[in-house]
């Protein structure tokens, strides 16, 4: 309700965006301040000493840039000037084109530097700022948003007044003279825009819910809502642009794997990436996103967090489908991180530009005369026609570069069908199929690669690297590669060594032996995750110890009771708000990420307060993941996995299935419990009983019926268990006691001086309706005590 009045408010105070419109229109004379720009005075462009590739490349900018920092906000306050805030990342495309239509320009710059401070923030390096301030672009703009971002802010709290993203040079000097003339006759009006626009930045990113109860009908209706989604003819989850989202694919295969539409949906999704241009055919790996609906051209940067996401995907189709083209997007995808994203101390590099010499794809892109005169000088003319035919290049061009329509159109490379039909249309297996395409590849390859590169973004981000090492660990397990899982120790070994601070926090970024600023949620969270997938594929105890070490150092830091977890730490002065973003993007929330790591760690060591903590973050945001569950897509999946592991927790309530061989779900707090010789230990055994059906007590009542009961196979451990009171009820005709719903039942073990190694723990038990009664069931516990 308070956004929804920001947001009203909002849309009502329109004089600043209506008299930047109008000034807009009336033209330079009545648009600019009294005053023409003058010369740049003395100064420096303050840029040069950070490690942040995209701050570097702006510091022979003519503007005065500052960096992110209290000496960019004392000379603001100092001189009483309004900040210019830009905001972009060193493989963004426009921040290039900004760069040199504006930036370079002598004019803009004067204008910038006489009434204006500048300052440039590297988004990838400072995720929190570019949360808070993309959401206010969002709300300025009525929900566009891209980078660069282009925002004017108040000197003295930091908040944003007036934004966009990219500005062409005329726009952006007539926005500037505009807001410097209201900054001069009417503060004011600016100073109450910006506390308004703050204020519903703060509704949207703080607001605290509730906890709200949640059922198994929000991973179904989950499910349903993406299948709704699919496209059948192209695949994916939207129209044009299509971006690869992973997370959507995760979450079916783990959610609903056993519906048939769901096959279908995951494997057309994942055929129709591999053969499209938005995986790199040539080099392997996958580019940012597809700028069509099929798949065909991308924005050709390369991120490292897209491609090891997409490995995790694409190692647990193969798992699942053994689908051999799966296996051969993770080796190729491995092979180009290997080659062009792997750094010489362990860690990996963060990104590749999509352009070269200012021409999107230009590194990539072929024309057929180019694909004949390589493999000609290779040797391979009898492989021409067969290679234009598999990548459609004999059908025509499919490229051409709408910055530079001049430039003459050219061919991204994709398969024209899948691998698999291709091979049989062309009377071959699918083995044969590929070494051939693999020998036209590695010719193709070896000329690009004496083209002029795109450049890569060479910082190490620990939540990033975080997601490549669990890329690699997953692929090594599920393919038994353990190379792979070396490499991902390697990276993880990297980052705890190099990027570890004595205190135990976490650095955020490292270029050239240079550590950047210290670390945020995600960070934790995904380092986290990659050191759980490598112990998980080899039972490295060294990684689970520091897994563990990290949790506690992120809840320390970013954790608070009764109300969840936070993006950054408290108490940061360089920003007006303290971000807890619940909802996923190209990267899966922190929120998200750490779920998922409580439930592995709960796993992992057996110790309750990770399913404490697990419980909690799922109703930090529950109400989120009941009402919008794809918009927390990765915290449904963690949940699903929370209703099948620890169905007790939420009181849940199940229909039968076919495959269902009981009508009981049972579960243990703790898989293991060890106790001493002489000594007891207690726990807890949860009974979920399905939908109708109950079991009956441990004193039925009924001769006729069999109770519940709980033995020891081990005569030196005795149970003594502390009975929940039943309700009496009719079944099959007769009066019973029973329990029905869920029931958690305490049991003390207790083992005598001879009782030693590990004991079983038996139940036993008769499921019945009000109609029927099942034949005894006798299963064992599933948790065992360890006498020592």
């Amino acid at each position: 309700m308070k956004e929804y009045l920001f947001l009203t408010l909002l849309s009502l105070f329109c004089v600043l965006p209506c008299f930047l419109s109008n000034a807009s229109a009336m033209g330079d004379e009545n648009a600019q301040p009294e005053q023409g720009p003058r010369p740049a005075t003395a100064g420096r462009n303050h840029l040069g000493e950070t490690t942040s590739p995209y701050l570097l490349q702006h510091q022979y900018n003519p503007v005065h840039w500052y960096s992110w920092g209290e000496e960019a906000f004392e000379a603001a306050r100092d001189q009483d000037k309004l900040i210019f805030l830009s905001i972009g990342y060193s493989t963004c495309y426009w921040c290039h084109v900004m760069e040199r239509e504006c930036f370079e320009n002598q004019e803009v710059a004067d204008w910038l530097n006489k009434d204006f401070i500048a300052v440039k923030v590297d988004r990838e390096e400072r995720p929190d700022i570019d949360e808070i301030y993309m959401t206010a672009l969002q709300l300025i703009t009525r929900g566009r948003g891209g980078w660069p971002i282009s925002l004017f802010l108040e000197p003295n709290d930091l908040k944003p007044v007036w934004g966009a993203t990219y500005l062409s040079k005329p726009d952006f000097i007539n926005f500037m003279k505009t807001i410097q003339a209201k900054w001069v006759t009417d503060k004011k009006v600016i100073l109450d825009r910006a506390e308004l626009v703050a204020n519903a930045v703060i509704s949207r990113l703080t607001s605290l819910q509730a906890p709200v109860p949640l059922t198994s009908d929000v991973v179904t209706n989950g499910v349903s809502a993406l299948l709704s989604r699919f496209d059948s003819d192209l695949g994916g989850f939207s129209g044009r642009p299509k971006f690869p989202m992973p997370i959507y694919s995760d979450f079916l295969m783990s959610a609903g794997w056993d519906i048939p539409q769901v096959h279908k949906a995951v494997k057309k999704t994942l055929d129709s990436m591999l053969m499209g241009g938005m995986y790199d055919q040539v080099g392997g790996g996958f580019h940012r996103y597809s700028t069509d609906a099929k798949w065909l051209v991308p924005h050709f940067e390369k991120m490292l967090y897209d491609n090891g996401q997409l490995v995790s995907t694409y190692a647990k189709a193969y798992e699942l489908t053994g689908d051999p083209s799966f296996a051969k997007v993770i080796e190729e995808t491995l092979s180009y991180v290997d080659r062009e994203l792997s750094a010489p101390d362990g860690g990996f590099f963060s990104a590749q530009d999509a352009e070269t010499n200012h021409l999107e794809g230009e590194t990539y892109l072929w024309r057929e005369s180019q694909i004949r005169e390589t493999l000609e000088a290779a040797g391979m003319e009898d492989e021409i026609d067969f290679i234009l035919s598999v990548y459609g290049v004999n059908t025509g061009t499919n490229f051409q570069d709408p910055h530079h329509p001049e430039e003459p159109p050219t061919n991204v490379l994709y398969f024209t069908n899948h691998p698999e039909k291709l091979a049989s249309k062309n009377k071959m297996s699918y083995e044969a199929f590929r070494a051939r395409v693999d020998a036209i590849n590695l010719a193709l390859l070896k000329v690009r690669d004496t083209r002029d590169q795109p450049l890569t973004d060479d910082k190490i981000i620990t939540a990033w690297n975080g997601i490549m090492i669990a890329g690699y660990a997953h692929a090594g397990k599920i393919m038994q590669n353990e190379v792979w899982v070396d490499r991902a120790t390697k990276a993880a070994n990297f980052i705890l060594s190099e990027m570890k601070l004595s205190n135990g926090k976490l650095l955020r970024t490292w270029r050239n032996g240079k550590g950047g600023t210290e670390a945020f949620l995600i960070d934790y969270a995904s380092l986290i995750r990659g050191l759980l997938a490598i112990y998980d594929a080899n039972r490295n105890q060294k990684m689970l110890d520091a897994a563990i070490v990290l949790y506690d150092k992120a809840r320390a830091l970013f954790y608070v009771d009764g109300e969840g977890w936070y993006d950054t730490e408290k108490g940061k002065s360089d920003l007006f708000v303290r971000t807890r973003a619940l909802s996923d993007g190209a990267i899966p929330a922190a929120t998200s990420f750490i779920l998922g790591d409580l439930i592995a760690l709960s796993e992992a060591t057996n110790e309750a307060r990770f399913l404490t903590d697990a419980i909690a973050t799922v109703d930090s945001e529950s109400q989120l993941i009941n009402s919008q569950p794809l918009a927390a897509v990765v915290a449904t999946m963690h949940l699903n996995t929370l209703f099948g592991s620890h169905p007790e927790k939420f009181n849940l309530t199940w229909e039968p299935s076919l495959g269902d061989t009981s009508m009981v779900r049972m579960t243990c707090e703790n898989v293991s419990l060890q106790v001493a010789k002489g000594e007891s230990v207690t726990f807890n055994v949860t009974l979920q009983m399905a939908k109708g059906w109950h079991v009956n007590s441990n004193n039925p009542v009924s001769e006729f019926t069999v109770p519940l009961a709980f033995k020891s196979l081990d005569d030196n451990v005795t149970l003594k268990i502390d009975w929940p009171e039943s309700e009496l009820m009719t079944s099959a005709g007769e009066k019973v006691a029973v329990f029905g719903g869920s029931v958690s039942i305490p049991i003390t073990a207790t083992a005598n001086a001879n009782a030693n190694g590990m004991v079983t723990i038996m139940a036993s038990w008769q499921s019945c309706n009000e109609s029927t009664c099942l034949e005894r069931e006798d299963t064992r516990v599933p948790c065992a005590i360890i006498v020592e």
